[in-house]
């Protein structure tokens, strides 16, 4: 797995722990800054899901197969652009600060993330041929 790679799993498991503790513990603050309200509920689910998406995440960086960052980093970055879509539609419609700022953060990510995906490692045989060998 790549560093880059790497640094965009980190960013989104710090994103999504915050946005599970924020749910969990902030509903009433966060539902009342943005468009949808509150929805203790709801907002609990989605707790729940981010909790289990960290959990993905932290799995898959301890793990570091860059095959299985990969799969990851793909369905991280499109969950990120329909949110990113969502918060943005809301904004159009409302003007609520926090989708406003939480649409950026996930069109942010999802440049990152596919940034992170177009850069490939070098592959073995490349890095070997670029580092000077001893004579003997």
């Amino acid at each position: 797995m790549t560093k880059l790679l790497r640094w965009y799993l980190r960013l989104v498991a710090g994103l999504t722990i915050i946005s599970c503790l924020g749910q969990l513990g902030l509903p009433s603050e966060l539902g009342a800054a943005s468009a949808w309200g509150v929805a203790s509920g709801w907002q609990r689910e989605i707790a729940f899901w981010d909790l289990a998406m960290y959990i993905v995440i932290a799995r898959t960086l301890r793990a570091n197969d860059a095959v299985g960052g990969r799969m990851v980093a793909i369905a991280l970055v499109v969950l990120q652009l329909l949110v990113a879509t969502n918060h943005a539609a809301a904004a159009i419609q409302s003007h609520a600060m926090l989708n406003v700022i939480m649409g950026a953060v996930n069109y942010g990510c999802v440049m990152f993330g596919t940034l992170a995906l177009r850069v490939r490692a070098l592959p073995a045989s490349a890095t070997a041929m670029s580092t000077p060998q001893s004579q003997q």
